[in-house]
C-alpha cells in the first residue's frame, strides 16, 4: 500500500503521522495552499452584531483568531461544520453549540440546525473564498443571514515546480478531502502532466466528494469516507 496524500501542507504532515504508525508508505503532495485574508472592519462589525455564528473549516477559525479572540465569541452561539473545525474552536476555548457528528457537510449542519429549531437569529456564515453558499439561502428562510465573511481562500501551491519528477508509479490510494483538492489535484495533474494509472483507488471524504471523483475519474475505484478526519480516513483504506 502506498498512499498519496493532497491536503495542504500542514494537514498533510498531520495524515503522513497517523499512516506511519501503521507502517503504510505514503508520500505528500499538496496541491492546495491557504491564504488567510485580513477582515473587514465590516465584518467585524457583523460578527460583532451576530449572535449565531458558523464556521465552515478550520481554516475559517485560524484566520479569524488572527484578530479576534475568545472574549468576542462570549454570548454567541458556535456551530462548525467537522471534528477538526469543533476542536480548533476549543483550542481557543471557544464552546461549539451545534456540530453533526458525522457526514460533515453542510446539509448535516442544516439539519441539526432545524433539530435545535434555530428560527430569527441574526446568523453570521465564516468560510473561504467561493464556498458554497447553500446554507446562507436555506438559512435565510427563518433568519437574518448577514453576508458570508470570506476570511481565506485556496490557492496552487508556489512549489508545485518541484514535484515535476514525481511519479505515480507505486501509487495504490489517493486521499482526496474536499471538492476544492479534488480541483486543485486535476489542475495539478494538468500543469506537472500526470497520468492517472486505472488501478489507483481513490479515498473521498464523503459521499458529495466521491460523486465529483466519479465524475472526474470515471475509470477509478472510489472507498467512501464517513468523513475527512484522519482517523476516518484510515479506517476506510484500512477496511
Amino acid at each position: 500500500m502506498y498512499v498519496l496524500i493532497t491536503r495542504q501542507l500542514e494537514q498533510s504532515k498531520k495524515f503522513s503521522s497517523v499512516l506511519e504508525k501503521h507502517n503504510i508508505k505514503n508520500f505528500i503532495l499538496p496541491v492546495i495552499s491557504i491564504k488567510y485574508l485580513k477582515l473587514k472592519n465590516i465584518d467585524i462589525k457583523r460578527i460583532e452584531k451576530s449572535d449565531f455564528i458558523i464556521f465552515t473549516s478550520q481554516n475559517s477559525v485560524a484566520s479569524l483568531m488572527k484578530t479576534l479572540s475568545k472574549k468576542d465569541f462570549v454570548g454567541k452561539n458556535i456551530a462548525a461544520i467537522g471534528g477538526a473545525t469543533k476542536k480548533i474552536l476549543g483550542d481557543y476555548k471557544i464552546k461549539v453549540n451545534i456540530s453533526p457528528e458525522e457526514n460533515f457537510t453542510s446539509e448535516s449542519l442544516l439539519k441539526e440546525i432545524k433539530r435545535n429549531k434555530i428560527i430569527n437569529k441574526k446568523i453570521i456564515i465564516i468560510k473561504g473564498v467561493g464556498g458554497r453558499d447553500h446554507l446562507h439561502k436555506r438559512l435565510s428562510i427563518d433568519n437574518m443571514v448577514f453576508e458570508d465573511v470570506e476570511s481565506y481562500e485556496r490557492r496552487l501551491p508556489d512549489n508545485l515546480n518541484d514535484f515535476h519528477s514525481f511519479t505515480f508509479k507505486g501509487i495504490t490510494h489517493i486521499c482526496i478531502t474536499s471538492i476544492d483538492i479534488l480541483n486543485n489535484f486535476k489542475k495539478t495533474c494538468d500543469i506537472l502532466d500526470f497520468d492517472i494509472l486505472k488501478n489507483i483507488i481513490f479515498v473521498s471524504g464523503n459521499q458529495r466528494i466521491a460523486t465529483a471523483v466519479k465524475k472526474s475519474f470515471p475509470t477509478n475505484k472510489i472507498l467512501i469516507s464517513l468523513n475527512p478526519t484522519n482517523e476516518e480516513m484510515l479506517n476506510t483504506i484500512l477496511n
